[in-house]
């Protein structure tokens, strides 16, 4: 009789063949395959690994930059002033409706010029925290709608303060609830961050399209890059998986 962990095992292994399989099928349709070589990029790998490393380091900034400016935009469209609330909400709809790769060069010429900030390292990742915001904060609100009208009903019996509520009852309750969706879009922007090189900025994609144009290497740059992005976001897709059960398991 075969277990369900050693079921899981098999469905893995024969799922990863079949893959494989359909993988190999692709590679010996493609026509010019005998003349791939990803040698030509050698010379370029300390510049393609930097800009790796750079995609890693600003997607962790933006993902703490736009966890603050998530949760101020939370507290702007949940305010009871209304010209907050509103700013709030228009600032939502300018991102909802608005595609990553314009957003960006829009915050580059109108923002970054006019304000003399030349570091275009700086003016992407404000931009990408930016746009990040609104989504951070439906990640807040969620959390929030999921704590029971009861607390909050009892926080003011017992008189806490606003202070008092967040820091000992609600921030508690919600760091095990939106740990799950921020892992899941720090992936996102680690895939947006790609976009910044409309912009000049020397991360991943930058990075091997420049040796693309020098080696003329197309495929072979872009199958790199595939491979690259996947070493960051396979683990980040696991890592929220196994958080996201975890939760489950404390509620």
């Amino acid at each position: 009789m075969i277990s369900d962990r050693q079921n899981r095992i098999l469905s893995f292994v024969a799922a990863l063949l079949i893959f494989g399989l359909f993988i190999a099928l692709i590679y010996y349709a493609f026509p010019a395959r005998a003349d791939l070589d990803f040698s030509s990029y050698y010379p370029w790998r300390n510049i393609i690994f930097k800009g790796w490393l750079l995609t890693i380091v600003v997607s962790i900034i933006v993902l703490v930059a736009s966890i603050i400016l998530g949760f101020l935009l939370y507290l702007l469209t949940n305010s009871k002033i209304l010209v907050l609330k509103y700013l709030g909400a228009i600032f939502n709809e300018i991102v909802f409706g608005s595609p990553l790769v314009v957003f960006l060069v829009i915050v580059y010429y109108f923002i970054g010029v006019p304000l003399h900030i030349n570091n275009r390292l700086i003016v992407g990742s404000i931009a990408l925290s930016l746009y990040m915001a609104p989504y951070m904060k439906n990640v807040f609100e969620g959390a929030m709608e999921s704590i029971d009208d009861m607390q909050y009903q009892a926080m003011t019996v017992f008189g806490f303060t606003t202070y008092q509520k967040y820091r000992y009852i609600i921030i508690p309750q919600l760091l095990k609830i939106i740990i799950p969706p921020l892992a899941g879009n720090l992936t996102f922007i680690v895939k947006g961050s790609s976009l910044l090189n409309f912009i000049g900025v020397p991360e991943l994609y930058n990075q091997i399209t420049t040796a693309q144009s020098n080696t003329y290497a197309v495929v072979e740059g872009y199958t790199l890059m595939l491979i690259m992005y996947l070493i960051i976001t396979i683990p980040l897709i696991r890592l929220t998986r196994s958080l996201e059960k975890k939760v489950a398991l404390w509620n």
